[in-house]
């Protein structure tokens, strides 16, 4: 599967929302090429929030409710990724201001 990811290179998006149900494993090797990716996830474990938003901090943009060690990792990628997180705790935005 990760060969499709890679010879579709534009088209990884697309043909991971054609996957149904795909697999953690999957999944994982889809956020890393693009943290974009996530967006065509439905319900996606934070194991792979975190290689989402560790790959592209603005990928947190399509995360619901983000857990705060997604949110720091977001941050810590790019710190203007603080601007798609909505109510960051305070240890969140100390660590967006280095980051920025």
């Amino acid at each position: 599967m990760q060969k499709l990811f890679a010879s579709m290179e534009s088209k990884r998006m697309l043909a991971l929302e054609q996957i149904k149900n795909p697999s953690e494993a999957v999944q994982l090797a889809a956020v890393q090429k693009s943290g974009q990716a996530i967006r065509y996830l439905k319900n996606p474990s934070e194991t792979v929030q975190l290689a989402a938003v560790q790959q592209n901090g603005w990928a947190i943009e399509y995360i619901e409710n983000p857990s705060e060690a997604v949110q720091l990792a977001a941050v810590q990628q790019s710190g203007n990724a603080i601007y798609y997180i909505k109510n960051p705790s305070d240890t969140v935005r100390t660590w967006a201001a280095l980051f920025q």
